[in-house]
């Protein structure tokens, strides 16, 4: 028999840094039950008056919780409210569910049940992760329209505060960022915290532990009870002794928040090597926190989350201003803008799921390059911003070096222009994110192009993914791939060989375990997401880079992940 004041470990899937030490509670999860039952041609008039009022309710709520979250997620974040009203606004989708009360005489809840299934069933034939992360937005939509007509009720939100680690069945972006806005210790989630989720992205981007794959009927049955997340171990300690109590919460006391830092010390290796920290930032909010501390620079701006706010492309004077005001405010420390790049994971097309994978649409320096106008106002914008300060300007989704060619021709081009009417105009610094097989392959000639190079491991862990059946882009142990991490190496020793510097991004960046390897490789700029600092400033203080090497060496030679997991976690590096 099971005595629920016994101390208990919970492997879980984590998809960020930290721990956390507080009480836990669950999240009530609100199953609805829909009616199969057929209904008279008398009742069809008043299922649909249902239905209306339904979405009505629905669309409040989105709206209230949106602008409830105000000045706490990023514009891009934010951006997952537009999908949820796209789809409540959408009226061909919601005349399916009209058609299916009508003709087939379906009770409302059970039109909205299955005309939602329907869409979800096709996301999941998908082999497109982005697309599949959907499935919990629709499962949150259908959820909450079926408790508009059924009244079911409410989510125990009120019973949650700060001082709560919070167990949930289902992750989703709103009730993410509901925990983000409550400021929680950390979340416990048996569905929806993938390590590319934007739930697990909103809870990463403001700090709060987040740990995936954990039974939630199971630990459900420990309510109140004290518990221990560490997400650097992937385990939940339910009933910690009172050493295990003591010793995390030791760690924690050195631990405040980023926005409260106004200076760290140099993150520098245990023999002597400085690592260069930058920022990566998708708001004005994150760039304002990443000046205060002395981040060493800004190492990527994703200008896309300015695009998102207009309903067409800013024109230059509002680039320019956005542009200056960070170059003026890190002075001589490093700025780097990418690109543009609005691909099929920042394009919502509501349902046109039926879409081919395929077909993808233009992403990144290749839609730069077929918009040439939207392209060269930016960059005018930019160079003309770069007279007050140290900016570098980077294209995602670079496939070839042909590619950097034709937009340094334009970026020239335009220089030549503005030299000519201010003499102060400085030459921009280019690089190309490396985040695509086809770049890896032809790296040697873009580096000839370039003057330094990113790493956006993300996308690349994606393509790797997609030619390796042995690997899932949704977890991220596969960034330990001994294949990957030779990838990632073909990249950093191409970029020593021509004396260029390279600034790892993505999640690869902000992952204690991996950044051993990366430092190991010769890494020495990462840019990270601000949530992350303190994990990977630790593990950097921590680290001997000779010793980082050995394993780096050991990891490239490793026949399995597994086998690469094992040799980190019995390194003298993670016995601290």
């Amino acid at each position: 028999m099971c005595d629920y004041r016994d101390r208990t470990v919970f492997e879980g899937v984590p998809v960020s840094g930290g721990m956390a030490v507080a009480k836990l509670i669950t999240l009530t999860d609100i199953d609805y039950d829909v009616n199969p039952r057929l209904i008279e041609e008398s009742e069809v008039e008043n299922q649909i008056t249902e239905l209306e009022v339904a979405i009505c309710k629905t669309f409040i709520e989105i709206y209230d919780l949106k602008d409830g979250f105000k000045g706490l997620l990023s514009e891009e974040e934010n951006r997952i409210f537009e999908f949820y009203n796209e789809i409540l606004d959408d009226s061909c989708f919601f005349e399916e569910m009209k058609n299916a009360i009508r003709e087939k005489k379906y009770h409302a809840d059970y039109a909205i049940y299955t005309c939602i299934q329907k869409y979800i069933d096709c996301i999941q034939e998908s082999d497109n992760e982005y697309i599949k992360n959907r499935i919990f937005d629709l499962n949150d939509i259908r959820r909450r329209l079926i408790k508009n007509i059924n009244s079911n009720g409410e989510m125990n939100l009120d019973e949650i505060n700060s001082s709560h680690i919070v167990a949930v069945k289902e992750l989703n972006p709103i009730i993410a960022g509901i925990l983000s806005k409550k400021d929680v210790r950390g979340v416990i989630a048996q569905e929806g915290a993938g390590y590319f989720t934007h739930a697990s992205i909103i809870l990463k981007s403001v700090g709060i532990p987040t740990i995936g794959g954990i039974n939630y009927k199971e630990i459900s049955k420990y309510q109140n009870r004290d518990v221990v997340l560490d997400c650097n171990k992937g385990i939940v300690i339910v009933n910690p002794n009172s050493t295990e109590i003591h010793s995390y919460s030791e760690k924690l006391k050195n631990i405040d928040s980023i926005e409260n830092i106004d200076y760290f010390d140099p993150a520098v290796t245990t023999d002597g090597h400085k690592i260069c920290l930058y920022a990566s930032i998708s708001s004005l909010k994150e760039f304002n926190i990443a000046r205060k501390a002395n981040f060493d620079g800004i190492g990527l701006v994703r200008t896309e989350s300015i695009f998102m706010n207009y309903s067409k492309v800013p024109d230059e004077k509002r680039q320019f201003a956005v542009y200056l005001k960070m170059a003026k405010a890190m002075k001589n420390r490093m700025v780097v803008i990418r690109t543009v790049d609005l691909g099929e994971d920042k394009i919502l097309d509501t349902f046109d799921f039926y879409k081919s994978t395929s077909e993808s649409i233009a992403r990144g320096i290749k839609r730069s390059l077929e918009n040439k106008d939207e392209l060269a106002l930016q960059m005018r914008s930019i160079i003309r911003a770069n007279v007050c300060g140290n900016i570098g300007i980077t294209f995602p989704m670079v496939t070839s070096a042909e590619e950097i060619r034709e937009v340094k021709k334009i970026i020239r081009g335009i220089e030549n222009e503005e030299k000519a009417n201010n003499e102060d105009c400085k030459s921009l610094k280019i690089g190309a994110f490396i985040e695509t097989i086809s770049a890896v392959n032809d790296i040697e000639n873009i580096m000839l192009e370039v003057d330094f190079i990113n790493i956006g491991t993300n996308d690349l862990l994606y393509q790797f993914c997609g030619l390796n059946r042995n690997c899932s882009a949704v977890l991220k142990d596969n960034y330990l791939e001994p294949e990957f991490v030779k990838t990632v190496k073909k990249c950093v020793d191409c970029a020593k060989e021509n004396g260029k510097p390279v600034v790892l991004c993505g999640e690869m960046a902000s992952d204690p375990l991996s950044l051993i390897i990366l430092l190991g490789l010769g890494v020495k700029d990462f840019s990270i997401t601000l949530g992350s600092f303190y994990d990977i400033y630790d593990v950097i203080r921590k680290t001997s880079l000779k010793e980082a090497a050995k394993i780096a060496e050991m990891a490239v030679q490793s026949k399995s992940m597994e086998e690469v997991k094992e040799i980190l976690y019995h390194s003298s590096l993670l016995s601290t």
